[in-house]
């Protein structure tokens, strides 16, 4: 693994107007698979070979979150969303851009208030999510041939990483969000994949309390994974413990391709 060191500096928070967020971030070039799951299980994100996890100094609400797919309980809605959305048809395969793609993105955006980034213009949604994909993979969801959401994820023999989802707002009764993790989730299943990663949880941010409806879960906190909410829904963590403070730095400066 090649690492380009970035310093970095505090920025808006996308999530929360009244707070700055600061990031632990890198370029990294040339990873294994081995790397590329430790650093998935230590909490770190990426866009292409931008990598990035939370270090802000004066928040910590951002809490990695992951279920085990062999573990997984499917809910009611979760159910439901299925039946639903019966119809459509899915294509997997390596991420490829395209016009149509960058479109359903932005109306997708509309959606959300709360959600804020500069992943606004051609340019920086290739550069996001389709360029150098290596563990990349594509989901593409079509009703009566016509393309109405994709999904973006990266895979390895033993995780699932969900990168990014996005769909059209025409149909809201579909539950594409919920229908398209669960197919995720189901594929990881097929493929004996045992993580499924589903980024960052954040109890204060409506837009992203989903996740822990898939369950049971884990929340990386104290440099370890431990159980958030089990397969009904409860809680093992109090409201108070759901903070990740991120003080030291995952990739280190050495000679050697080692981190």
């Amino acid at each position: 693994m090649l690492a380009h060191f970035i310093d970095s500096k505090p920025f808006q928070c996308g999530y929360f107007k009244d707070r700055k967020s600061l990031f632990e971030e890198y370029l990294l070039e040339d990873i294994s698979e081995v790397e590329f799951e430790y650093l998935l299980a230590h909490g770190m994100r990426h866009f292409g070979e931008y990598y990035f996890r939370p270090r802000c100094h004066n928040c910590h609400d951002c809490v990695p979150i992951r279920l085990r797919t062999d573990d997984y309980y499917m809910t009611r809605s979760q159910k439901r969303s299925l039946q639903a959305s019966s119809q459509i048809e899915i294509r997997l395969g390596k991420p490829q851009f395209s016009e149509e793609k960058f479109k359903l993105y932005l109306d997708h955006k509309t959606r959300f208030v709360s959600l804020q980034d500069d992943v606004e213009d051609e340019e920086n949604f290739r550069l996001s999510f389709y360029a150098k994909t290596r563990f990349g993979m594509e989901f593409e969801y079509f009703l009566d041939g016509k393309l109405i959401g994709v999904a973006l994820a990266d895979v390895t023999r033993k995780t699932f990483s969900a990168i990014y989802t996005f769909y059209s707002t025409e149909f809201p009764q579909l539950s594409l969000g919920t229908f398209s993790i669960v197919k995720q989730i189901q594929f990881c299943q097929s493929r004996g994949i045992q993580y499924f990663y589903m980024g960052y949880f954040i109890a204060k941010n409506k837009s992203l309390n989903y996740k822990a409806n898939f369950r049971p879960n884990e929340v990386y906190i104290n440099h370890e994974w431990r159980p958030f909410r089990n397969a009904e829904g409860d809680s093992l963590v109090p409201k108070d413990g759901l903070q990740w403070v991120n003080a030291d730095s995952l990739v280190k400066a050495t000679s050697s391709r080692e981190f």
